[in-house]
Formats: structure tokens, C-alpha cells, sequence
């Protein structure tokens, strides 16, 4: 008896109808015919694929292409469109149309009748995703778990309204910026974005802006991930949720370096802790209890792709929203190297999508060409950017960093790291920052004073005779 009705039940869930409204897609369609000038409405809410009936999404692709093309569509036009593809018997040779524009009273609820079909195609896809991660799930054909999850956790989130945009008249926004510009006024702070922990790169680019890239391109040694984790670090302290990927170190690294920056305990002997150093240990303990209190989230799985680290990002976002997100960097990302700067410019696209989307800064390190250190200036430019089109392109904001004592000993910089502001969209660039280098504490810190002079040679001393100056 048991084993029947669970038979039955079967049964009935495979003849389950999807979600639709025939009604409402039929008013839609009849509203347009008496209304033509409700489409950009429509449009704005609804696409082709949202109707039920493949009769219907025909229709509508009769209207829109009638429409590009400047042509009524009413039922006698979208009949001869029909004709014209051989399709008349989909609309049953044209009775159909003339019953929708018959049918149809008013278009004054048209964009109610839009939003009802839309809703109904959303939970058909809903559905339509729902089975396909079940599928997965049964049949992962070779593909790992954490893509596979990636992959249902970015499809349920794609489906989630997007924001709705379109053309306003200018005067209906200018009170909003006044609004804003006045707030900027009252704070009387030129720091308009998030601050970072220096000072002249703050003046300098007014903090990092929401919805901006911002990229921190560098060779090894110069200091990037130093600088990225300084960012956050400070950001989290002053209570800004921030998000940090590490695809290149480890928490306990992460942990070392931020807890040796704010004790000013030197990471050395973190690292390799010695008898005869005990006054650093209260030190050390009050930096865990300020890392605590931090808004900081980390994670640090290395060989992440793009794909994976949005949809962890935008899992974080929904429990507690990101104020800055910080990666480093973008060459750790697992990419297919054939197709490489296709796939740095969908890395860039990605990050620069969860900004806005967001509405935060996301700082990315990346990593610079090695045949910059063949040049006699080894201070980088644009072109030393590892897939410099697609990276140069997408940034808001790309600042350099440059140690000129790396390749210098003798050099009057010592111990100076330049941030060179190579791009900024609302700011001027070409500028040069400089920061003094403390990576024996994992800290870049503001430069106090002048900048060191050049030393030149001194020059041989000249005497003079009645045949002039001699050396």
C-alpha cells in the first residue's frame, strides 16, 4: 500500500506545471499593441526568455524587431511579420493576435502585468538551477567539489534583482550631489573615501573611493602585500568590515604580520622567538586584544579562481556587508595559461563588479613584469604590468611601489619607498608619495622630514695662471 502511494506521489510531482501567469503575458502583449509607446517600460523589466509560452516569446520578438526597425506593430503588422518567417500557424494565422488586441481593455497596468511574468520566470529558473545543482551533486563528472559549489553558489546568486538604472532628467539628481557636496564641505576633511594608514597618499588621492578598483602593482621585495594588509588592517581597526583573500600566505602569516606592524614587536623575533625579550610579550598580547576587536574576515585558500572567490565574497556580503575587500594578489589566481590575458581581464572584470556591486573599494596586488629589471631606471610604468591591457584598463586607481635602495645600495633613498600614482580617474597622476620602509616591523610608515638630496662627487679643484684655469 505504501510503496503504491509512494508511486503516486512520483507520479504527480513529474506532472507539476511550472510557474506561470498565460493571463498576465497575455495582457502584456495586448497592452503593447494599443500602447506602443509602454515597450521601453516593458523592456526595462521583462526580456523574451521570461514568457511561459513559446507563442508568446515569438510575439515578442516580432514586437521588438518591429519596433528597431521604426514599424507599427499592431495585429495586422505582426501578422505579416509572421507570414514573412513562416510561421503564421504559431499564431494560428493571425487570429491569435487580433484576439490579444481585442481581448486587452487598457495597458494602464501593463508594467504591473510585466513584473507578475517576470516574477513567475524567476521561480521557473529558480527551479531550473535548483535541478541543476541536485545534478551536480549526483553526476560532479571529474569536477571538484569547491567548483562545483562556486558554481551553485554563483547561479543563485546571479538570480537575486539586479539594480535598476536608467536615463533621470539631471535636475532630479542635482540635490543628491549638492546634498553631498555640502556634507564634504561641513566635514571639512579632504579625505572623501576610506583613509589608509599615510598620510600624503591620502591627500593625494582623498582616500579610496566606493565602487573603485584600486591597484598596487610591484616586483618582489618591493613591498605589495606589506601594503595591502597595512590597508586593511587599518581599515578593520577603525570598525570598516574588511575582507581579506590571501592566495599567496597563510593566516599564521597574515596573524604574524599584522600583530608585529601594531606592536612594533620586529617580525624576526615573532618568528623565531628568543629568550631575553620578554617586555615584547605584553606588547604582543595587547595587539591580539586590538585584533579581537578588528572587523576583519580572512581567508587564505591559495589557487582560488575568479569564480570562486566572487561567490565566497558575495556569501560574506549578505551576513555582514564588506566595507573594502583587499586580494593578493592577482597572478596567484588558478587561470588557464593559454588563454592568459582573457583570463587576468575576467579577474579584473570580476573584482571591479564586486566593488560596485558592493559599493566598497577592493584593493588588488599584482605582480609586474620581470624584464623591468633589465631597464637602468627600474621605476615601473604602465607597460611593466603583467596583461597590461586589460588590468591598465579596468583599474580606477593603479599606484606603484618602488624601492630604488633593492637595486642600489649606494643610493640617497635609502630606506624610502616610493608610491608612484600611475592612473586615477578623479585625481591627478604622476605623483610620487613617499613612505618610509619598516619591514623589520611589516609596516610602511609615513616620511617624516625631507627627502634625502642626491650625494654628487666632488668636483677637482681648479688653480689659475696667466694661461687661465688649470685643473
Amino acid at each position: 500500500m505504501s510503496a503504491v502511494m509512494h508511486d503516486d506521489r512520483d507520479n504527480v510531482s513529474t506532472l507539476r506545471v511550472p510557474p506561470q501567469a498565460v493571463e498576465a503575458e497575455q495582457n502584456v502583449l495586448g497592452g503593447l499593441m494599443l500602447a506602443p509607446e509602454a515597450l521601453w517600460r516593458v523592456m526595462n523589466i521583462l526580456s523574451g526568455e521570461d514568457f511561459y509560452r513559446a507563442d508568446h516569446r515569438l510575439i515578442w520578438q516580432a514586437i521588438t524587431e518591429l519596433a528597431d526597425r521604426r514599424q507599427p506593430f499592431d495585429a495586422v503588422t505582426l501578422g505579416d511579420w509572421f507570414e514573412s518567417q513562416g510561421l503564421a500557424e504559431q499564431v494560428q494565422g493571425g487570429a491569435y493576435l487580433i484576439q490579444l488586441a481585442s481581448s486587452t481593455w487598457s495597458a494602464a497596468n501593463i508594467a504591473a502585468y510585466a513584473e507578475i511574468v517576470r516574477d513567475k520566470a524567476t521561480l521557473r529558473r529558480l527551479i531550473e538551477v535548483g535541478t541543476g545543482i541536485v545534478n551536480d551533486g549526483f553526476q560532479p563528472e571529474g569536477r571538484d567539489t569547491a567548483d562545483l559549489l562556486a558554481d551553485a553558489q554563483h547561479a543563485l546568486i546571479a538570480m537575486q534583482p539586479k539594480q535598476r538604472g536608467g536615463l533621470q532628467p539631471a535636475k532630479d539628481s542635482l540635490r543628491d550631489w549638492f546634498d553631498d557636496l555640502q556634507r564634504r564641505y561641513e566635514a571639512g576633511d579632504v579625505v572623501t573615501g576610506l583613509p589608509t594608514p599615510w598620510c600624503e597618499f591620502n591627500k593625494a588621492t582623498h582616500g579610496l573611493q566606493k565602487g573603485e578598483l584600486i591597484l598596487i602593482p610591484a616586483r618582489p621585495s618591493m613591498g605589495k602585500s606589506i601594503a595591502g594588509m597595512n590597508i586593511g588592517l587599518f581599515t578593520a581597526m577603525r570598525g570598516h568590515h574588511t575582507a581579506v583573500f590571501s592566495l599567496e600566505m597563510g593566516k599564521r602569516q597574515i596573524h604574524r604580520r599584522n600583530v608585529s606592524s601594531l606592536s612594533n614587536v620586529p617580525h624576526d623575533w615573532l618568528l623565531a622567538p628568543v629568550d631575553g625579550q620578554d617586555e615584547y610579550w605584553s606588547r604582543v598580547q595587547n595587539a591580539i586584544s586590538d585584533l579581537k576587536r578588528a572587523s576583519l574576515s580572512v581567508d587564505d585558500t591559495s589557487d582560488l579562481t575568479i569564480a570562486q572567490l566572487v561567490a565566497r565574497a558575495r556569501m560574506l556580503h549578505m551576513k555582514h556587508p564588506i566595507e573594502l575587500l583587499v586580494v593578493d594578489h592577482i597572478h596567484d589566481f588558478k587561470i588557464n595559461a593559454k588563454e592568459a590575458r582573457f583570463e587576468y581581464g575576467k579577474i579584473a572584470q570580476g573584482l571591479k563588479t564586486l566593488a560596485k556591486e558592493f559599493d566598497c573599494p577592493v584593493v588588488a596586488l599584482a605582480q609586474l613584469n620581470r624584464n623591468l629589471g633589465t631597464r637602468a631606471d627600474k621605476r615601473p610604468n604602465m607597460t611593466d604590468l603583467r596583461e597590461s591591457g586589460e588590468l591598465e584598463q579596468k583599474a580606477d586607481l593603479i599606484a606603484f611601489l618602488h624601492r630604488e635602495d633593492y637595486y642600489d645600495q649606494n643610493t640617497h633613498l635609502k630606506g624610502v619607498v616610493e608610491v608612484i600614482i600611475a592612473k586615477g580617474r578623479d585625481i591627478e597622476a604622476g605623483k610620487t608619495v613617499y613612505l618610509r620602509n619598516d619591514y623589520a616591523h611589516m609596516a610602511l610608515r609615513d616620511w617624516e622630514g625631507a627627502i634625502p638630496a642626491p650625494i654628487f662627487p666632488a668636483k677637482a679643484s681648479r688653480r689659475a695662471d696667466r694661461w687661465g684655469p688649470q685643473a
